[in-house]
């Protein structure tokens, strides 16, 4: 008898551990504002945008997957280092940054709809979310950053760092020089004006925010290479260029 009891606890000890191990992972990113717009003309393939906030420890983003039978990847352009969305602070799966194509069988993904994927996390979490693909119609979200549509200015504007700041793994300020260029907070359908906007932030190609100041705030990073951009953009969503180059400042760094 007393065997036999000993043998049912055992089973109960061993399945509460199974139950427990596979359990997911809670992670600390929540995703809002994940859309889709096609692109080209079969009608399969789309870009998807969204925004990840962190409510914790830096964390990187290292895959994305369909779960209603489609394919999806990550496209980043600029290739360097891993997508990290740094402590307490959001990262954007955007169209002038790194974001995600995903592909679907034709007429699976009509406009109103919803498709699934899951984004996974070097922590080992994972988050599922839903993408719309809004009415043509009312679609304003995907504004076009393209280089080929960017701006010049006379005299042009430039931007470059201050002096090299004191890079921190818990966190750091950078402070910016600014010239011919004025930062406006202006609305999302403001015209353009010569000589003034906002800045884009972009870490290893993943888009960090806009800023409207001449400092930026890092938060806390994970061990890596990194290259932080901070790029020029017109009132009207526009990258400025000088001499078919975008006007940015761009600084290298590790952290051990």
């Amino acid at each position: 008898m007393i065997k036999r009891i000993g043998a049912i606890f055992g089973i109960i000890v061993v399945g509460t551990a199974f139950y427990f191990e596979s359990l997911p992972i809670e992670g600390t990113i929540t995703v809002l504002n994940a859309r889709a717009a096609p692109m080209g003309a079969n009608g399969n393939m789309f870009m998807v945008t969204l925004t990840m906030t962190n409510e914790g420890d830096a964390v990187a983003l290292t895959g994305v997957r369909s779960e209603s039978g489609g394919q999806a990847h990550i496209m980043n352009t600029e290739q360097t280092g891993s997508l990290v969305i740094p402590a307490n602070g959001q990262g954007l799966l955007a169209m002038d940054g790194a974001h995600m194509m995903l592909s679907v069988p034709n007429g699976e993904f009509e406009e109103g709809s919803y498709q699934s994927v899951s984004l996974e996390f070097n922590d080992g979490s994972k988050v599922g979310v839903r993408v719309l693909r809004p009415f043509q119609e009312s679609d304003g979200g995907m504004m076009n950053h393209d280089m080929s549509q960017g701006v010049e200015a006379e005299p042009s504007p430039a931007i470059s760092f201050t002096s090299g700041p004191a890079v921190n793994a818990a966190g750091f300020e950078v402070n910016l020089a600014l010239e011919s260029f004025i930062f406006v907070r202006a609305s999302d359908d403001a015209p353009h004006a010569p000589n003034e906007g906002h800045a884009h932030v972009y870490l290893n190609g993943l888009k960090l925010g806009r800023l409207y100041e001449d400092r930026y705030e890092v938060g806390a990073l994970m061990p890596g290479d990194y290259v932080l951009r901070i790029a020029l953009n017109s009132n009207d969503h526009r990258p400025y260029v000088a001499g078919g180059n975008a006007v940015e400042a761009t600084l290298k760094f590790q952290i051990d």
